[in-house]
């Protein structure tokens, strides 16, 4: 019996907490679209132009240390780095510039 309080107990609080974020989100929701109706766009084309943003440029520590086949890659990335930086790499069969075209791991 004990088992089933604290069990409906749960049951509650996990479904309070859900509600409670769920009112979060749409008051969120409803205070971005008041900012957007309180300031006027300063260019029509502007707000009709959709803003899209590249995502941010990923760091990569890539180093040329002879590796040259796709085996020893362990990325689609890594192995793009190699065939562009690296001397007497092995990679790219056809020579179009895509390395590991057939390695399924990637």
């Amino acid at each position: 019996m004990r088992k089933l309080i604290v069990l409906s107990l749960l049951c509650f609080a996990t479904i309070q907490n859900i509600a409670a974020l769920n009112a979060q989100s749409n008051h969120t929701d409803l205070l971005t679209q008041s900012t957007k109706q309180i300031i006027p766009a300063k260019n029509t084309a502007q707000s009709e132009k959709k803003i899209t943003r590249k995502p941010a440029p990923t760091i990569m520590n890539f180093r040329c240390d002879g590796r040259q086949y796709c085996a020893q890659m362990t990325s689609r990335a890594e192995a793009e780095y190699f065939l562009q930086h690296c001397p007497d790499t092995r990679m790219d069969g056809d020579n179009d510039g895509v390395p590991c075209e057939n390695d399924s791991r990637f």
